[in-house]
């Protein structure tokens, strides 16, 4: 279920991202592991690894998955959520990549319930991730027929939407520990 759709530029998206986020993660006991994919490789593909690094850098209290150091793409992501769910039962997840849309929507971060499927765009068979799911659509539909398109793109849309999903987490964290406090 769709909660909210915004673009990165739009002004208030901060606050309406850091209240769903905050309403979405009210009432779980366990603190909830940020689940980043994508690869670091490809510069749309780049969205979660570059949104990782920059909350590592913000919150390494955190439980972050995903970097550019550490990227959890399609060759090692089944091992990494095996290993993930072995050490945390129970928790929450968060996941958050890049994706493609309508045209129109380039630049738009979305928060839904339930899991998001990774590799869906290049047809790759990849099991769901997370109980809510942080997109940012990074090309369009269109560009699926195109593969090659994946390893080309603008870096721009995907930065600025990493910087926003990065310091939204940042923000709900920072709430959460005020309240907490």
């Amino acid at each position: 279920m769709l909660l909210v759709k915004k673009h990165y530029a739009d002004l208030d998206i901060k606050t309406q991202l850091v209240a769903t986020l905050t309403n979405c993660l009210a009432g779980s006991e366990l603190e909830p592991l940020f689940i980043f994919i994508g690869s670091d490789r490809h510069i749309l593909d780049c969205l979660g690894p570059l949104a990782g690094s920059m909350l590592l850098g913000k919150c390494p209290d955190l439980l972050i998955y995903g970097s550019l150091d550490s990227p959890l793409h399609a060759k090692n992501l089944v091992r990494e959520l095996q290993l993930i769910k072995a050490a945390y039962p129970g928790h929450l997840q968060v996941a958050i990549d890049a994706s493609l849309g309508k045209k129109e929507d380039l630049g738009t971060i979305k928060i839904r319930q339930g899991a998001l499927i990774p590799g869906k765009a290049l047809s790759r068979r990849l099991p769901p991730v997370g109980d809510i799911a942080i997109t940012g659509i990074v090309g369009s539909e269109f560009d699926k027929k195109r593969p090659e398109y994946i390893h080309y793109g603008s870096l721009k849309d995907v930065y600025h939407m990493s910087k926003v999903i990065s310091e939204v987490i940042y923000e709900w964290n920072e709430k959460r520990l005020l309240i907490s406090s």
